[in-house]
């Protein structure tokens, strides 16, 4: 098919950064094999599968609420933060409304260099688990306050697998056991590189609303295939509205290819209107109301910075009384 050059908006927000970036050709470009279909590459449209029966939504918010430093009596300065993270669930079953559930969230100060510093809680209720990460590079803190988020995603999406539900993780399958064999899909709404081969790569913009692409064989035990959920207006780019669903290869082909159809199906249902969510369609309603929801539990960031300051403050007058 013969385009005309075309200048699209992307749907999310600026300050969501970029869906797409993967028209650059680097070292993270990967060509995966297209294990489905004989190796051709085609477009599906899955069967209507029926209503949702046991559908779940996880996903999980951080947050950097203070950056810290730590210098010892020789003068030597380590990097630090004070953070939260939370992850939970939106149930969908055959009867009733959705509803949020399994939640779990934390709260820790983390500090670089093997540094390990203990602050009291907060009369105001706030409390700090102590941790520590021995890098010393500029975001390593950092990067272990989105570990502490992603394995609490994972636990909540594994007792959710054990107990019959079909989960959409909300991003790549990144600490989900491989040897799954329950339903589970990661959810992608970003493309940052290119995973197929050139000619394959330029079909994808052409799939229709619940349609869905062959799959494809990634790394680390990784089917993969492209869905269109919704549509993001005649303003946005070729790949607005679309997502990359992820499964495990442990589950077998025959599970993938139905996970994927279910999914395809599925979730243009709960894609998210303009009006109302800055990354709409890709980002599903379920998991903007569980984003909400999480960072309502998490508190005002303003208070979260306050009792920060005063926790240290409260620190540093002990360490000069001991």
């Amino acid at each position: 098919m013969t385009r005309r050059p075309f200048v699209g908006v992307e749907p999310f927000d600026a300050s969501h950064g970029a869906g797409f970036r993967a028209g650059e050709e680097n070292e993270h470009t990967v060509e995966c094999r297209v294990v489905e279909d004989g190796g051709r590459f085609r477009i599906h449209r899955p069967r209507d599968a029926g209503p949702p029966v046991r559908l779940c939504f996880v996903d999980g918010v951080r947050r950097t609420e203070a950056h810290l430093t730590r210098t010892d009596s020789e003068g030597e300065t380590v990097t630090g933060l004070a953070g939260a993270w939370g992850a939970g669930a939106v149930l969908i079953g055959a009867d009733g409304p959705a509803a949020i559930g399994h939640v779990e969230t934390g709260r820790a100060v983390i500090f670089s260099g093997g540094e390990r510093v203990r602050i009291r809680p907060h009369p105001g209720g706030w409390r700090w688990m102590s941790l520590s990460v021995d890098s010393e590079e500029p975001h390593a803190a950092s990067q272990h306050l989105q570990r502490l988020m992603r394995d609490t995603e994972a636990e909540i999406a594994d007792r959710l697998c054990a107990e019959g539900w079909t989960v959409v993780f909300d991003g790549p399958l990144h600490g989900i056991r491989r040897s799954r064999t329950a339903p589970v899909a990661g959810y992608v709404k970003t493309h940052h590189r290119r995973t197929l081969a050139i000619e394959h790569w330029q079909t994808v913009p052409n799939l229709a609303v619940g349609e869905r692409t062959s799959l494809f064989a990634m790394k680390d035990e990784r089917y993969a295939c492209y869905i269109r959920v919704g549509d993001p207006g005649p303003w946005a780019g070729p790949w607005a509205g679309i997502a990359r669903l992820e499964v495990p290869t442990s589950s077998g082909s025959g599970q993938a290819v139905a996970t994927v159809d279910r999914a395809a199906r599925w979730l243009p249902a709960f894609a998210s209107a303009p009006h109302r969510d800055a990354r709409a369609p890709v980002n599903l309603a379920p998991v903007a109301r569980l984003e909400q929801h999480l960072h309502h539990l998490l508190g005002d960031s303003r208070l979260a910075l306050r009792a920060v300051r005063e926790a240290v403050m409260q620190h540093n007058r002990d360490e000069e009384a001991a």
